[in-house]
């Protein structure tokens, strides 16, 4: 499977969505929500400070990492976004993807 196109149809979902919201932990949900109606199922979130550390308080994030898995696909997706904060709303920033193959 050709996972660059599969991910590049990902990245406009999810910023055709455009994602925002007053908390890191609800632009989470929103990225997720996207993630799922392309076909994935987030197996682990994660909201990162800027050492890359899961965060302390949800305030502090400046990522987010998520894996996930596709139906009858037994390896794993990671998509990476950069947490914005313009104006006091919480925004995504595509960063990458990445698939570990098993």
């Amino acid at each position: 499977m050709d996972y660059s196109i599969e991910h590049a149809r990902v990245k406009e979902a999810i910023e055709k969505a455009q994602c925002s919201a007053p908390s890191p932990q609800e632009l989470l949900s929103c990225i997720e929500g996207q993630l799922r109606g392309a076909g994935y199922t987030p197996v682990v979130s994660q909201l990162l400070d800027a050492n890359v550390d899961p965060v302390e308080r949800p305030e502090q994030a400046r990522f987010i990492r998520i894996e996930a898995q596709r139906p009858g696909d037994r390896n794993t997706h990671i998509f990476t976004f950069a947490v914005l904060k313009p104006g006091g709303v919480y925004k995504a920033l595509w960063l990458q993807s990445a698939v570990i193959e098993k």
